[in-house]
């Protein structure tokens, strides 16, 4: 996953999760240079649910998960198969 801010821009792995005082904790993965954690309230769930069922386009991307899954999937193996070919 890719997070953009004006401060960094941070290619996230998802690493280990915890449960911790109503919070759930998402660590970056351990082989990540810049360790992280997200820190995620029952408040937090509701607001991103509540705004992503309420966007058109988080039902079309649902929706076409599947086709977008395997075209992203096709995309990478052929630049993985034409970066071993050089």
């Amino acid at each position: 996953m890719k997070v953009k801010s004006k401060l960094a821009d941070i290619d996230f792995e998802f690493g280990r999760f915890e449960y911790k005082k109503d919070h759930l904790i998402v660590h970056s993965h351990e082989n990540q240079t810049m360790q992280t954690k997200v820190y995620i309230s029952p408040d937090d769930v509701l607001s991103a649910l509540g705004k992503a069922m309420a966007n058109p386009m988080v039902w079309v991307y649902l929706l076409g998960f599947p086709f977008f899954f395997i075209r992203y999937r096709r995309r990478h193996a052929k630049k993985r198969a034409t970066m071993t070919n050089n």
